[in-house]
C-alpha cells in the first residue's frame, strides 16, 4: 500500500476531528441576542445565613450592562441614593473603599458565552472591584425577550434583572 493515500487519509481525519471538537459552545456575543445595552432594574443578593434577600444598592438601583457584538463588556452600577458631596469638596473628603463600593461599582473587559450552559463569562481587565481584575467571572443568565436575568444557576445567591435599552 502506498504511503501518500494513508497520510492524506490521516490528515483528512485529523481535520474532521478537530472541526467537530471545536469549542462551539464558547462564542462571542455576535452570535447571540445578548449584545446591546441593558438597564439595571434589580440587584438582589441573598444572605445564605438568614435566607433573606438584600438590596445593597437600594430597591431601585441605577446602572447599565453593555455587551458589544465584538465581545466587549462594560458595566456600571450605582446606588438608588448616591453619596452627596459638594463639588468643592469632592477631592478633599475621604471615603473608604468599602463606602465607595457600597455606593457604586463598575468594571470592563471582554466576554464569552457558553450557550450550552447559559453562562456568560466576564474576563475582567479593570474597574473598581479590585478582586475581579485579571479574573474570569462566570454568570448564569436567562434571556426572555427584552429581559435579562444574571446570577447563579438557581438565583439563590444573587440575581440581577435588566431590561434592554438598545
Amino acid at each position: 500500500m502506498k504511503k501518500e493515500p494513508i497520510i492524506m487519509l490521516l490528515i483528512i481525519m485529523s481535520l474532521a476531528i478537530s472541526c467537530t471538537h471545536a469549542p462551539a459552545e464558547k462564542q462571542i456575543a455576535s452570535s447571540s441576542n445578548l449584545a446591546g445595552t441593558w438597564r439595571l432594574i434589580e440587584y438582589t443578593d441573598f444572605d445564605t445565613a438568614t435566607g433573606k434577600a438584600t438590596h445593597p444598592y437600594g430597591e431601585h438601583p441605577k446602572g447599565y450592562f453593555t455587551y458589544t457584538k465584538s465581545g466587549i463588556v462594560n458595566l456600571n452600577i450605582s446606588a438608588e441614593k448616591p453619596i452627596i458631596v459638594s463639588a468643592d469638596s469632592e477631592y478633599i473628603k475621604q471615603f473608604s473603599l468599602g463606602v465607595l463600593l457600597d455606593n457604586a461599582c463598575g468594571y470592563f473587559g471582554t466576554y464569552t458565552i457558553d450557550t450550552k450552559n447559559s453562562v456568560v463569562t466576564h474576563h475582567v481587565e479593570g474597574g473598581s472591584v479590585l478582586s475581579y481584575i485579571g479574573t474570569d467571572q462566570p454568570r448564569h443568565f436567562i434571556l426572555k425577550e427584552d429581559t435579562l436575568l444574571i446570577g447563579d444557576p438557581e438565583f439563590k445567591i444573587g440575581k440581577r434583572v435588566l431590561i434592554r435599552e438598545e
